[in-house]
């Protein structure tokens, strides 16, 4: 009981770090935040792969690590650097990871 109470706490925690730090941003974008997902498991393919980029450019934002178009970049610009602190950015990736990915939820 105590196990699934710790992993329900740790889920819980994660959705709150994605949903106050990277939701507010996307949401005033006409791009949905689901379509930055679908991109980068296009361009990155694993889980691991794709966390690993995410990160990366959320650390370190370029036009050359960007997945969007160059019709977006000319648009939106690069993001600043994401102010989270890494364990912190490693949750949301993960909670970002968990709402969108269809990696072994088809049928």
């Amino acid at each position: 009981m105590g196990f699934l109470l710790s992993f329900f706490l740790i889920l819980n925690a994660d959705a709150k770090i994605y949903e106050q730090n990277c939701v507010p941003c996307h949401e005033e974008l006409d791009v949905g935040i689901d379509k930055f997902f679908y991109r980068y498991v296009l361009v990155f393919s694993s889980e691991i792969s794709v966390k690993a980029a995410l990160k990366d450019y959320l650390l370190h934002p370029m036009k050359e690590k960007s997945i969007l178009p160059d019709g977006l970049i000319e648009k939106y610009g690069i993001k600043e650097p994401s102010s989270l602190k890494e364990d912190a950015l490693e949750e949301a990736i993960d909670e970002y990871w968990r709402r969108y990915t269809f990696i072994g939820k088809l049928r």
